[in-house]
């Protein structure tokens, strides 16, 4: 009984080494250049999307926190629509942010995108809408834990977040999400330089595996913020060599059962 229970004991052990974790980031500017509505990322290690990915869409909210036709900047704003599409910076304007965040037309184009507010509350600074990115999160594991890092132009800049799961509809409000925290989460941008800690961690979505489609919504308390990266760690699983132990375990076990039956025969 003994050596059952020191085979039993080592395939457990051995078995528990082999279970792996695994994070991946999303990185989401690689150049300054416009995107458009729900353009895919996938992890930084890889050249396809064939495995979980990351759709980005700009939305804009009103007072009330619902999704909405782009207002329309008054004629001495450039008389445009306030919202239409993304834009991706890497060159660090305003301050040294990065990232990814909602275009506005108004605002300008080409270049560095500098005069661009990003995800703000104020769009155009005459509207009580405000400017949002959404996250369409695809084929994630169950259990998987994401971390969000922002980058802001401004000292003081926060940020609310919200998350929502469902397999077939897409969020039409903040208020069908679920608030992350009670409280705006500071940027912290530390005198300018650019953070590399992320402000969210251990960040889950209730429901969120390979069959359903996870969201998550950024809200500014601020102007000119910025997504820079998205990084998600998956639950264990067990290694290739998982089942090799597993097995030779399993044999051992087999192999006294046989010589003590042998042994009671004789």
């Amino acid at each position: 009984m003994k050596n059952v229970l020191t085979i039993i004991s080592l395939a457990a052990g051995l078995s528990l080494a082999s279970v792996a974790h695994a994070t991946v980031t999303y990185t989401f500017a690689t150049s300054n250049e416009q995107v458009g509505q729900g353009s895919t990322y996938c992890p930084t290690y890889s050249a396809s999307c064939s495995g979980p990915t990351v759709g980005v869409y700009a939305e804009q909210t009103n007072s009330g926190g619902t999704f909405v036709t782009p207002a329309t900047a008054p004629w001495y704003d450039g008389g445009q629509s306030t919202e239409s599409g993304l834009f991706t910076v890497t060159d660090s304007p305003n301050n040294f942010g990065t990232g990814i965040a909602p275009y506005n037309p108004n605002e300008g184009s080409g270049g560095s995108f500098s005069s661009q507010d990003g995800i703000t509350d104020s769009v155009d600074g005459s509207s009580t809408n405000n400017n949002i990115v959404l996250l369409k999160l695809s084929d994630f594991a169950a259990g998987s834990t994401l971390s969000l890092l922002l980058q802001a132009g401004v000292a003081g800049d926060s940020f609310t977040i919200y998350t929502y799961d469902d397999s077939g509809a897409t969020p039409t409000s903040l208020g069908q999400m679920t608030k992350y925290d009670p409280t705006p989460i500071n940027v912290d941008e530390g005198g300018n330089n650019k953070p590399t800690t992320p402000q969210v961690t251990g960040l889950t979505i209730a429901g969120l595996n390979t069959g359903t489609t996870g969201w998550i919504a950024i809200e500014a308390d601020c102007h000119y913020l910025l997504l820079d990266s998205l990084a998600v760690n998956t639950p264990g699983v067990p290694e290739p060599r998982y089942y090799g132990i597993l097995l030779a375990g399993l044999l051992c076990l087999a192999g006294i059962g046989y010589k003590r039956r042998a042994q009671a025969n004789a």
